[in-house]
């Protein structure tokens, strides 16, 4: 499977960032990405982490711990594998610090059930993590796609993907962990490999920089402080030396979208949450879509999907949406349980609810 420009020199990604998707999964997730593909048309999706909840599996013995892993992955990567069926689109990922917080599945175990996946187009690259070890896990999942130019000849752009750990006991007190050395020296040989190829990256935790970038001002217009790691392993100014790396695209901090544009070095992203099963501001929760075209790479534009755009006022599916702004709805698993349960077509009770729901926007 090779990833290419489309005939008009287009390429388009859909990133999407912590689902926290539990083992029954969310139905109302589904359908939005599924309606995505059809009208989106991305050519890649990207899930940059804490793609699963990990909180049900850390109960209970380790063989239904692991079980319940395999079974939110698989929960996650149903609706790619069924977009990939209807449409031809592959789908990519790197892990979160939630993705293997609590069990004892690995973070390499954790790729490898991705990879089984019909839709995964991502590729194990053992030697990109080599020596990588987190607080409590070794790194994995670190690799690169190429996309060719819509003849498929020839390489024109390269996609990193970062896994940034989990944790890190480096500095002063425990915090969230980063891209490590080793990782970076892989970067560093690989990209000039590459001649320094146009590129964007993706990682779930973003660098520290982001501290030092924003001024009082723009703090001030985020909806929650950035989560970088507190200790500084040098990934940034890495990829700022070694050039090609347009922008970093990251997740993590749920209520955060933006678009920090840097002439010294790589646009810093953020994206916010596309699940329900973990805090987040309704309106805020989408996902992320980023166009390139191969007339000219050393630009990309983006912009933000968010449900509550996406589906119209009236329509039962905006309804639903209405679950999440209730207390009950916010309540971490609870918004995924209820969309699981009160939304399957039972008796035809999905449709009375929908005539419900117009006649009193009708009004």
């Amino acid at each position: 499977m090779e990833l290419k420009c489309k005939q008009d020199g287009s390429f388009k990604i859909i990133q999407v960032s912590d689902l926290h998707e539990i083992v029954v999964g969310s139905a109302l997730t589904r359908d939005f990405l599924r309606g995505l593909a059809k009208t989106e048309r991305p050519d890649l999706f990207v899930l940059t982490g804490d793609n699963i909840s990990e909180r049900l599996p850390a109960f209970g013995r380790e063989r239904l711990r692991r079980r319940l892993i395999k079974r939110s992955i698989d929960a996650v990567m149903r609706v790619f594998d069924e977009i990939y069926r209807d449409h031809g689109i592959p789908v990519t990922m790197v892990l979160g610090n939630h993705d293997t917080e609590h069990s004892r599945v690995t973070r390499e175990e954790s790729f490898w059930m991705y990879a089984a996946h019909e839709s995964f187009i991502g590729v194990a690259m053992p030697e990109a993590d080599e020596g990588a070890m987190g607080a409590s896990s070794h790194h994995f999942g670190t690799h690169n796609l190429l996309v060719k130019d819509k003849t498929g000849a020839r390489p024109i752009f390269n996609l990193w993907m970062f896994d940034s750990g989990d944790y890190s006991n480096e500095g002063a007190a425990r915090s969230y962990d980063g891209v490590r050395p080793p990782q970076i020296e892989w970067f560093r040989a690989k990209n000039a490999a590459l001649d320094a190829l146009p590129s964007l990256a993706f990682q779930h935790i973003i660098v520290p920089e982001i501290l030092d970038f924003l001024t009082p001002e723009g703090m001030e217009g985020l909806n929650e402080a950035p989560c970088p790691g507190s200790f500084n392993y040098g990934q940034y100014a890495a990829m700022s030396e070694a050039g090609g790396v347009r922008a970093l695209f990251v997740g993590h901090d749920h209520e955060n979208s933006f678009q920090l544009l840097r002439d010294d070095g790589p646009d810093l992203v953020n994206t916010p949450t596309a699940g329900f099963g973990a805090y987040g501001k309704l309106p805020l929760r989408g996902v992320r879509v980023i166009e390139l075209n191969e007339k000219d790479l050393s630009v990309y534009g983006t912009h933000v999907v968010t449900y509550q755009e996406y589906y119209a006022p009236g329509a039962l599916r905006y309804a639903r949406l209405a679950l999440f702004e209730a207390p009950l709805g916010r309540t971490k698993l609870a918004a995924n349980i209820i969309d699981a349960i009160a939304f399957r077509p039972v008796l035809g009770m999905g449709k009375l609810f929908q005539n419900i729901i117009s006649k009193c926007h009708s009004k």
